[in-house]
C-alpha cells in the first residue's frame, strides 16, 4: 500500500528512536528524489511513487527498513576499523557518494574548527604507512593552516539517515565503527551508486550524462522524475506557443491542461513540471510552463535568475504576465536584482571607475533606497547613498519590454 510521504515521516520517527537515528525522517522529503528517483534509509532504498501531483512510498518497504535500522540500533556489533585512506583529501563530487570520505572531510572540520590547533597525528590512524603517513600530515596541517577557524554551527554529517559520526569512535589511535553500521553504510553507498548510473542514462536515446548534465537532464512531470538529454526531450515535448496567455491560475482552463506537454519555457532543456505564473498582487496571470529547476530556482532568484536580463527566454517568461508589461513592473525580488545591476555599471563616486556594491531597501512608494559601497580604495570606507525612484525603474523595465516585444 502506498503512504504519502508526510505519513511515512510521521512513523518513522516514531519508531527511529536512537539518537543516531534522529534526522532519518528529515530525508523523506521529495526533494532527495530529484537524483536517483529513490529515497534512502539506511541500506533500504525506497522508490518514490508520485500519484496526482502527491509523492508516496511504499508502506511494506518502509517497515522493513524502519525494522532493520531499529534492529541495528539496538545491537550495532564490534568496533571495527573504518580503513580511511587519508590520501585523498579534496572535496570533489565523490564526497557525496562515499562516507568514508565524507567523514575524513568531518574530522578535518572539526580539527579546524576546534579553539586549539590540533596536530596532525592525533587525526590519522595509528599505524599508517610512514609514506602514507608523511603525505597525510603534510596536507591535513596545510589544510588545517588556511581553515577558517569559527563555532560549529552546522547540520551533522548525515548519510541514509545515519548521524554518521554518532557512531563513530576513535578506539586505540584508530578510527573505528561498529561492524553492523559500516555494514549498512557499505550497502547504501553500493545501491546508491548502482541507482546513480542508472539515472545518468536518457530514458530516451541511451546516452550517459555526466554528472553536471545529470543535474540538468532530470525533469519531474506528473509520473515523476525522468533522464531526458536536450534533444530526446525536444523531440518529445514541443515549445510552449503561448496558449496560456493572459489565463488566471485559478481559473478552470489551467486546472484542465497539462503543463509537462511542454519543454520548460525558461531552459528549453527539460520536460515542463508546473504552470508558473506571477505571484505580484492583483496579478496572478499564467506566465507559462516550467520545469521543478527553474520553477523552484526563480522563487528564490537563484541560477539564471541573478541576472536575468542576461537570458532573453528569461526575461521573456517574466513578461508574459499582461498585469506585468501594462504597469511596467516586475516582480519585487526581480526588480531589485535589475536596479541592483544597473547600479552597479552606472554609480560612481567621483572619477573613481571601479564597480561597487550595493544594497537595495525598497521604498513604500515604490522604487528603492541604495546603499552603495566601493573596495577599491584600501584603508578607507567609501560609501554613499542614492535613491532610485519608480519612474527610473519603471523605465528600465519598458526598456526590457521594447527589446523583447
Amino acid at each position: 500500500m502506498l503512504i504519502p510521504l508526510a505519513t511515512a515521516r510521521a512513523t518513522a520517527t516514531f519508531v527511529l528512536t536512537a539518537s543516531a537515528l534522529r534526522f532519518a525522517a528529515d530525508g523523506l522529503h521529495s526533494d532527495f528524489l530529484r537524483d536517483t528517483g529513490h529515497l534512502y534509509l539506511g541500506a533500504a532504498t525506497l522508490p518514490g511513487v508520485k500519484r496526482s501531483g502527491v509523492w508516496h512510498v511504499d508502506q511494506a518497504q518502509l517497515d522493513w527498513a524502519l525494522r532493520e535500522l531499529a534492529a541495528v540500533a539496538a545491537a550495532p556489533g564490534r568496533l571495527v576499523p573504518l580503513k580511511l585512506s587519508w590520501t585523498d583529501l579534496s572535496r570533489d563530487e565523490r564526497f557525496n557518494d562515499d562516507w568514508r570520505l565524507a567523514v575524513q572531510a568531518e574530522v578535518l572540520d572539526r580539527a579546524a574548527r576546534a579553539r586549539r590547533r590540533t596536530p596532525a597525528a592525533e587525526l590519522l590512524d595509528a599505524g599508517l604507512a610512514p609514506a602514507a603517513q608523511r603525505v597525510a600530515v603534510r596536507e591535513v596541517n596545510r589544510l588545517l593552516l588556511g581553515a577558517v577557524r569559527e563555532p560549529d554551527g552546522r547540520d551533522p554529517l548525515v548519510v541514509a539517515g545515519v548521524v554518521v559520526m554518532d557512531v563513530v569512535r576513535r578506539r586505540a589511535g584508530v578510527w573505528s565503527i561498529p561492524e553492523r553500521w559500516a555494514d549498512v553504510l557499505d550497502r547504501w553507498r553500493a545501491e546508491h551508486l548502482a541507482l546513480l548510473a542508472r539515472a545518468q542514462r536518457c530514458a530516451g536515446c541511451g546516452t550517459v550524462a555526466d554528472r553536471a548534465q545529470q543535474y540538468e537532464w532530470r525533469s519531474s512531470g506528473a509520473d515523476g522524475w525522468i533522464t531526458q538529454c536536450p534533444a530526446c526531450a525536444g523531440g518529445e515535448h514541443p515549445l510552449y506557443g503561448g496558449s496560456m496567455r493572459g489565463v488566471k491560475y485559478t481559473s478552470e482552463r489551467r486546472r484542465s491542461a497539462r503543463a509537462d506537454r511542454y519543454l520548460c519555457a525558461v531552459c528549453g532543456l527539460r520536460q515542463a513540471a508546473v504552470w508558473d505564473h506571477c505571484h505580484e498582487p492583483g496579478h496572478d496571470f499564467v506566465r507559462g510552463p516550467a520545469c521543478a529547476s527553474c520553477n523552484q530556482a526563480e522563487n528564490s532568484r537563484r541560477g539564471i535568475w541573478r541576472t536575468f536580463w542576461d537570458n532573453s527566454p528569461a526575461v521573456r517568461h517574466l513578461l508574459e504576465c499582461p498585469s506585468c508589461r501594462t504597469a511596467t513592473t516586475l516582480p519585487i525580488r526581480h526588480l531589485s536584482a535589475l536596479a541592483t545591476a544597473r547600479l552597479r555599471a552606472t554609480a560612481r563616486h567621483g572619477r573613481c571607475a571601479a564597480e561597487p556594491s550595493a544594497i537595495l531597501e525598497p521604498l513604500p512608494e515604490g522604487g528603492f533606497l541604495a546603499r552603495l559601497e566601493c573596495a577599491a580604495h584600501p584603508g578607507r570606507e567609501v560609501r554613499w547613498e542614492e535613491t532610485v525612484g519608480a519612474e527610473t525603474v519603471s523605465g528600465w523595465v519598458a526598456g526590457l519590454v521594447a527589446e523583447h516585444a
